[in-house]
């Protein structure tokens, strides 16, 4: 199967993670395989490697023409053109910008056989609550797509209802690459490495700190277990708009020799296994994969019910869901697991085995590879 994936930015995120595991994966097992990147990452320094199957249409995302008409005629034209010479059986959505700019290439710039399937990556209710945008995805866009998967059945079930669609659908979970990860080492040589005291409780937030995730939660949540346990520490991992306000947060709360900033991360194991746990403290969330890779390394999660998170942390079992607003409950629950060192364990071990035998790359690109076939043979 020749599949070529549409994506917004060349960056280490969990969507842009997915797509090159995925193109990794097929182009190793007799597939074709490519992607198309709408935008330069700018300044960011999470960059992915790009290779001879990618390609970087260097459109700009602040261009006027994002708000009106929502599209860039000439970065339609290009996009169209790589998608007509790599001449695909599918063409993959990855979420964002990625959908609107493939729906409009279907509707007016393309004329081939390809079916268009969008990736639901996340809530679009939380993201899309503009009426104009609203109205844009459910009457032009959204008619444009063949067929839908959604990282978990409630992203794919607000994807039909919030948009109207009644095409094929399914869920497919983000799936793990094992090979991402080497040995797990020690918590100790970790926290050598990382230059943090042996001892003492360690927190964990990783992921941008951008509205979604609520870092302002993460912090209020922390210096109640700080007040509980003053030996526990706090790491933030990642970066994003919110940095210097959730900096003057920690300031202001007298947390300042307590909270670690260490920004992007391209190797994120060490720091996952220096901690005693992960902490998501977000309103929205897909399928994270900082969950996946956490229980990967056999250390538990305490999170708000986001999303479909709820597929990956099984409450009691591989961590604690709690309801967003309770942030007492969510400090209450890190409490628990700091102070019981057996049962975080055993909650670690019993979300490696979760992980291991229901996210493994192999057997979900398979889903995906059935489902595409699927929609080709409707729309044959």
């Amino acid at each position: 199967m020749n599949l070529l994936i549409v994506d917004n930015k060349p960056i280490r995120r969990g969507a842009q993670m997915f797509g090159q595991h995925f193109k990794e994966f097929l182009n190793a097992n007799g597939h074709e395989c490519m992607r198309v990147f709408l935008y330069h990452p700018g300044e960011e320094t999470s960059m992915l490697p790009l290779d001879d199957r990618d390609v970087l249409l260097q459109g700009n995302k602040n261009h006027p023409f994002e708000l009106f008409p929502s599209v860039q005629p000439k970065l339609c034209r290009k996009l169209a053109a790589r998608i007509s010479d790599f001449n695909p059986d599918v063409v993959l959505l990855n979420g964002g910008r990625a959908v609107k700019y493939g729906a409009a290439v279907k509707r007016w710039y393309y004329t081939g056989r390809a079916v268009f399937v969008v990736r639901i990556i996340d809530s679009v209710v939380y993201w899309n609550t503009s009426k104009i945008r609203q109205w844009y995805s459910r009457n032009v866009a959204t008619p444009q797509m063949d067929g839908a998967v959604g990282v978990g059945a409630k992203a794919l079930e607000e994807y039909r209802e919030h948009y109207g669609f009644t095409g094929p659908g399914t869920a497919i979970p983000r799936a793990f690459n094992f090979s991402e990860f080497g040995e797990q080492g020690s918590k100790t040589d970790a926290r050598t490495l990382l230059e943090e005291e042996s001892s003492g409780n360690v927190v964990l937030f990783l992921g941008n700190i951008t509205r979604q995730k609520r870092p302002d939660r993460f912090i209020r949540v922390y210096r109640q277990v700080q007040d509980r346990l003053p030996d526990t520490r706090a790491w933030i991992v990642g970066d994003g708009q919110l940095r210097t306000e959730t900096t003057k947060q920690v300031k202001q709360l007298g947390l300042t020799d307590k909270v670690r900033f260490f920004g992007y991360q391209k190797n994120v194991q060490p720091f996952i296994t220096g901690s005693d746990l992960l902490y998501i403290s977000s309103d929205t969330e897909g399928v994270p994969g900082i969950a996946l890779e956490s229980l990967y390394l056999e250390r538990p999660v305490v999170t708000t019910r986001a999303g479909d998170v709820g597929m990956v942390v099984i409450n009691g079992k591989t961590g604690y869901l709690c309801e967003p607003d309770a942030e007492s409950d969510q400090a209450e629950k890190i409490i628990e697991l700091l102070l019981d060192g057996d049962k975080a364990a055993e909650m670690g071990r019993e979300g490696r085995r979760h992980v291991i035998n229901n996210f493994n790359l192999s057997d979900l690109a398979g889903n995906y590879l059935r489902f595409f076939e699927e929609v080709q043979q409707k729309h044959t």
